[in-house]
C-alpha cells in the first residue's frame, strides 16, 4: 500500500511538528507552543478494492434429481493468465443446449463463443470421466478412496 502522507504532531496540543517519525524521546525537541514532547504520529495510506461477482443457479423440478437447467453469469478469473473475464454458461438440459460466452471484461471482445447442442458437448467437466472410474479417483487433488 502506498503511504499517502506522515505527519508529526505534538501529542497535547495537535502542533504539526517537523520532526522525523520514530525521532527517539531524549532527541527530541519541545514543542513550540506548549512544550511537550509527547508524538501523535499520522500516517495516511490508500489501497483500490475490486469487488468482483459471480450468479450461479439450477433448476430443479419438485421431484429430485439432476437440475433441468443450470448456468453461470458474472466475473471469472482464467488461471492460467491470470485475467478477468466476463463468463455466461447455460447448461439447458429441457431444451437440450449449451451455451458458454467468455468476453473480455475490459473490451467487451469475444474470447470464446460455443453454442451446441448438449449432445454434442462432451468430454468438458464431469463428462471427461471415462466409464467406471469413480468420481473420487478423477478428483483434482489425486486422493483415491481408502478401501477396507
Amino acid at each position: 500500500m502506498p503511504v499517502e502522507y506522515q505527519r508529526m504532531r505534538c501529542g497535547n496540543c495537535g502542533r504539526e511538528l517537523k520532526e522525523a517519525p520514530g525521532t527517539p524521546v531524549p532527541e527530541r525537541q519541545p514543542c513550540p507552543e506548549c512544550g511537550s514532547t509527547v508524538r501523535r504520529a499520522e500516517i495516511g495510506i490508500s489501497s483500490t478494492i475490486t469487488a468482483r461477482s459471480m450468479l450461479s443457479f439450477k433448476a430443479r423440478r419438485a421431484e429430485r434429481g439432476r437440475p433441468f437447467a443450470e448456468g453461470k453469469v458474472g466475473d471469472d478469473l482464467h488461471r492460467k493468465s491470470g485475467r478477468w473475464f466476463r463468463l455466461e454458461r447455460i447448461i439447458d438440459r429441457a431444451r437440450g443446449c449449451y451455451r458458454e460466452i467468455v468476453s473480455d471484461r475490459r473490451t467487451g471482445e469475444v474470447i470464446h463463443h460455443i453454442e451446441e447442442p448438449l449432445s454434442k458437448h462432451i468430454g468438458h467437466g464431469a463428462a471427461r470421466r471415462s466409464t467406471g472410474e469413480s468420481a473420487m479417483a478423477t478428483s483434482n487433488f489425486g486422493i483415491q478412496p481408502i478401501r477396507r
